[in-house]
């Protein structure tokens, strides 16, 4: 509760993976992890913030947000224990999550009409903000563009 109040406190926009939580807990590998991380009730929690505070709160399709590329929108198959993104056709390297994040902020914005172009520099800034020990990349769950956030 308290995650999805600062998270819609420090955003504009909160972007978001429309998934059918009830449809993956059926998968027997998956169910008890996707049962304690709690899904549902965050995104519940996050829509009577964001409805309360006035902020936008946008589902996307989940469809491809992890397969495509977010730098050349090519496809690009992993399995699920592939945590690494490594694009075949533009070179594009980052972690699963963080690609996923970019496409579904992108979707998300979309969806709500408002226009992406010229926000490369952005996009850049962020992820260079976001190096680990050693300026290695590290994986993420949630990413802020200006004050526009995504979590995945």
């Amino acid at each position: 509760m308290k995650q999805a109040r600062a998270l819609v406190m420090s955003s504009d926009l909160i972007a978001y993976e429309n998934l059918q939580v009830r449809n993956m807990v059926r998968n027997h590998h998956l169910a008890k992890s996707i049962s304690d991380a709690a899904w549902s009730v965050f995104i519940d929690w996050v829509k009577y913030y964001a409805q309360i505070f006035g902020k936008v709160q946008q589902p996307v399709p989940p469809q491809n947000t992890t397969i495509d590329c977010f730098d050349c929108k090519q496809p690009v198959q992993k399995s699920l224990s592939t945590r690494t993104h490594v694009c075949p056709h533009c070179g594009s390297v980052r972690c699963k999550d963080e690609n996923a994040a970019w496409n579904i902020l992108e979707k998300g914005l979309r969806l709500v009409g408002i226009n992406t172009v010229g926000h490369t520099e952005i996009k850049q800034l962020v992820w260079t903000s976001r190096l680990g020990e050693g300026g290695t990349p590290r994986c993420m769950r949630s990413i802020s563009v200006g004050r526009m956030s995504v979590f995945r």
